[in-house]
């Protein structure tokens, strides 16, 4: 009979060592996550792109004229620019393209600049025109 109240009298001593450990346990807060304190900070990012625009297409007598602007849209000076002038029929079907150089070496388009050009054909049977920035450098 004693082996009975050992028993439940051990079973007792062994709970409330159980539950003292779980409640001895030191409590855990929830893990705060800093709080975003990071500066933006971006790199100088260097981009070089410059964009051609048609103003004018006309036919005067037996020369095709075409009239536009260059602008730099990128974040340095750009330095030699070529324009490929392409003069199609009326059918858009390109009949001869042709190049102008606008910025010469030693020159730049700073960032934001623009500069106008003209070309001209005596091509016949053009009928419509098209330009676009074929080339440029970035020397930094």
């Amino acid at each position: 009979m004693i082996d009975r109240y050992l028993g439940g009298a051990s079973l007792l001593v062994a709970l409330c060592v159980i539950a003292g450990l779980f409640f001895s346990q030191p409590e855990q807060t929830a893990l705060k996550m800093p709080e975003n304190v990071t500066e933006a900070v971006t790199p100088k990012v260097v981009k070089t792109r410059v964009d051609a625009v048609m103003t004018d297409c006309a036919r005067r007598g037996s020369t095709t004229r075409v009239e536009g602007s260059i602008r730099n849209l990128g974040s340095i000076g750009v330095t030699r620019v070529t324009v490929q002038t392409i003069w199609k029929d009326e059918l858009g079907q390109v009949k001869d393209t042709g190049l102008v150089y606008l910025v010469g070496e030693g020159e730049y388009l700073a960032p934001g600049a623009s500069m106008p050009f003209v070309d001209t054909t005596e091509l016949r049977g053009v009928a419509r025109c098209n330009v676009r920035a074929l080339d440029w450098w970035a020397d930094d």
